[in-house]
């Protein structure tokens, strides 16, 4: 089929269906009212599909997209058309036929502004953070209007069970329940888009031939309510008038706040869900923020023209394409369709039967249903499924906003509960499985190393607040009182991955400050962000140098757990300070041995190095090892556009430099002075004499610096296996 046949073929079939959904939206609206508003309501409705589509088919990033007024709105004007007409105390005159059209005109003007102003934002994505299940459950109770509205428009009266049981009734919306029964099962059962068209075409056939051979009139049609009677002079333009204005009751429509706020919620979340869905059906990206300032201009053009809300629409776009339309031609003959409806007048559209405005209205309803009621229940989890339910029944006996309401409320209380269940400790492991980046000699690792249950480390995660600040206390209460003696002198306390914390996580911090206090351990606190640590400080957290149990902030976690190492050394009367260590006390802790520290010493070379210097720089070529005799030495990596990160600190004893001399690679990385230092240094020619000269003690060398690679691998594999 040519694209320009194409593109006609679906305009026409798509504007046939608007203009049925139209009219029964129209008759919904309308349908505890005066039979003289339903007149208006079918030219605000048409007047609405006519200015969106036109909007969406001149401006979109997808040619052929299709923009209408949607059903999911429609029971919410109900509510607001009813509410208004009630203020008028169930009498028509013309000050209600313009005050419910300015209520139109204004709900359609702050929609418009909302989306543009959404856009302009570039907020598109937030709306997409209401919570599913209050979707689910608000088209679920949508669903549910539709149908009793659908009962409502074809029986002539209020749908009820005392209503069913009468049988002229229940004669009434028989068809209208096949008919939708009948789009539901085509819809359910197969994939033809033309199901929806060919069944209504051929209802409707089916209705006037057997009118025909029953010899009934239309005006009787009319009367027993087979066909809508519409009071009207037959014109649907102009929708207003100027010169109404004045008789609008504008506190009427103040009313209705709550109404208006609602529909434009759910038509920018329509619009983004839909976007999403047509982005899919096009195999292309789509700028949401620009579809939602095209539709937000469009509906500002629709109010002023007396047109009801319109957005995108993803299953009618997903027909036209699959009908094979490509250009903007389709969005245009569904606009001019649509505009020659308007042009018919009011009597062309009395001869749509009335079963059939009915039994779209059902069918929508049903599909809205099954959607979410049915299929739902094995996709969502059971709280979520619970959830829609219980707003589908607050919507049924209260009212749709009421519903919305419950279900926002119901669904952070589940959220809270949720994420209370979630830990917010990313990791726990002890000093001896989390050393920091500073080297001493190796007995002193050693030591830590044994040492390090004293030290306890907790990596925290995510947002704490109320629902898991009490949960962590207590996590931490439990971890110092299980030790038989208290053993655990330290915890610190990582928020390296902590989002944020609220007031009452303060509070319990304050809870814990009053625990190390009694129980007797140091707290250290690492990575928070400034906000969180000015609560802190705020709450009289920290110690701030005061005598006894020290609650104190570092930067990073290397530098809080190298503070519990160094205050852990003190506490074992080991000199952790700025101290020297001459080579020889090097040696002869390295070799055990006094005679083979002297037999070793002539082989090295002191050397004096500045604060600030480089020892060596990543990538050269090496052939030396050092011992720190006195000073501080760091290794760090180049980070790009003179930047570096300090990745091991070496203090007196350290041993550094050696793999390059072992394995004869180039440097892994740099070595800068920290702090003026005396280095002792052993070349590689000097280390293969050792050898040759000294056997013995060269060995006792060679088994310490066995020793301390396989601590350093032992240490790397309990940092891994925090990972795994």
């Amino acid at each position: 089929m040519p694209t320009r046949v194409a593109n006609v073929i679906s305009g026409i079939l798509i504007a046939l269906l608007n203009i049925s959904v139209a009219i029964s939206s129209a008759a919904l609206l309308f349908s505890q009212t005066d039979n003289r508003l339903l007149a208006v309501g079918i030219a605000i409705m048409l007047m609405g599909t006519l200015v969106s589509g036109l909007g969406g088919s001149l401006f979109s990033g997808y040619p052929p997209v299709i923009c209408s007024p949607r059903s999911a709105v429609i029971p919410i004007f109900a509510v607001m058309v009813s509410s208004i007409y009630l203020n008028f105390d169930q009498q028509y005159d013309e000050s209600l036929e313009a005050t419910i059209i300015a209520a139109f005109v204004v709900t359609t003007l702050v929609t418009g502004l909302f989306l543009l102003l959404l856009g302009r934002l570039r907020w598109g994505k937030l709306v997409r953070y209401i919570p599913y299940p209050v979707t689910g459950g608000f088209f679920a109770g949508i669903g549910y209007l539709f149908i009793e509205g659908g009962l409502t428009v074809t029986g002539g009266r209020e749908a009820s069970f005392m209503a069913i049981a009468d049988t002229e009734f229940l004669q009434l919306i028989t068809p209208a329940v096949v008919l939708a029964v009948c789009l539901t099962l085509g819809k359910l059962f197969g994939d033809n888009r033309m199901w929806v068209p060919v069944t209504l075409a051929v209802s409707i056939a089916v209705f006037y031939g057997a009118l025909w051979l029953q010899g009934v009139s239309l005006e009787t049609a009319q009367a027993n309510g087979l066909l809508p009677l519409i009071e009207s002079n037959g014109n649907l333009l102009p929708v207003y008038r100027l010169e109404d204005i004045g008789q609008v009751r504008w506190i009427a429509i103040s009313d209705q706040i709550g109404g208006i706020v609602v529909v434009a919620l759910l038509s920018a979340l329509i619009l983004l869900l839909d976007v999403s869905g047509i982005e899919v059906i096009s195999r292309r990206d789509l700028d949401p923020d620009h579809e939602l300032q095209l539709m937000g201009y469009t509906n500002i053009v629709s109010s002023v023209t007396g047109g009801i809300t319109g957005v995108h629409d993803a299953s009618d776009t997903a027909l036209a394409e699959r009908l094979g339309a490509e250009g903007r031609l389709t969005g245009f003959v569904y606009a001019g369709l649509v505009a020659l409806a308007m042009l018919a007048g009011a009597g062309f559209m009395e001869r749509v039967p009335t079963f059939v405005l009915g039994g779209l209205l059902i069918y929508v309803g049903l599909e809205f249903l099954i959607n979410w009621l049915w299929k739902a229940r094995g996709e969502l989890p059971m709280s979520d499924y619970v959830v829609v339910v219980l707003i589908m029944i607050v919507i049924i006996f209260s009212d749709i906003l009421q519903g919305v309401t419950f279900g926002l409320f119901v669904a952070i209380i589940l959220f809270v509960i949720n994420y209370s269940q979630l830990s917010v400790i990313k990791s726990e492991v002890s000093g001896s499985d989390h050393g920091s980046n500073i080297d001493r000699d190796l007995e002193t690792r050693e030591l830590l190393n044994r040492e390090g249950y004293r030290i306890l480390i907790m990596n925290l995660q995510g947002f704490i607040f109320f629902g898991t600040a009490d949960k962590l206390i207590t996590t931490i209460r439990s971890r110092v009182m299980d030790q038989a003696d208290n053993t655990i002198e330290y915890l610190v306390l990582d928020f390296h991955h902590v989002s944020q914390l609220d007031t009452s996580a303060i509070v319990s911090f304050t809870k814990l400050a009053q625990l190390s206090d009694r129980l007797g351990f140091h707290i250290v606190i690492s990575s928070a962000d400034e906000k969180s640590i000015k609560q802190l400080v705020r709450h009289q957290f920290f110690t701030f140098g005061e005598r006894g149990w020290h609650r104190i902030y570092k930067d990073q976690l290397d530098n809080a757990v190298a503070w519990c190492e160094s205050d852990l050394l003190n506490s074992l009367s080991i000199n952790t300070g700025q101290h020297r260590k001459s080579l020889d006390q090097i040696l002869e802790q390295v070799t055990g041995s006094v005679d083979d520290a002297r037999l070793l010493e002539p082989y090295f070379l002191r050397q004096t190095c500045p604060a600030g210097s480089y020892l060596f720089h990543e990538g050269e070529y090496g052939e030396s090892l050092y011992f720190v005799g006195e000073g501080t030495v760091a290794v760090v990596l180049s980070m790009g556009e003179n930047h570096e990160r300090i990745v091991r600190i070496y203090k007196s004893g350290a041993l550094f430099g050696e793999m390059a001399v072992y394995t004869s690679e180039s440097r892994s990385a740099s070595v800068r002075i920290e702090e003026d230092a005396v280095l002792y240094r052993l070349d590689k020619a000097q280390l293969i004499e050792m050898q040759g000269a000294f056997p013995v003690a060269a060995a006792s060398f060679h088994s310490y610096i066995v020793r301390l690679m396989s601590e350093r691998l032992r240490r790397a594999n309990r940092e891994l296996n925090r990972y795994l």
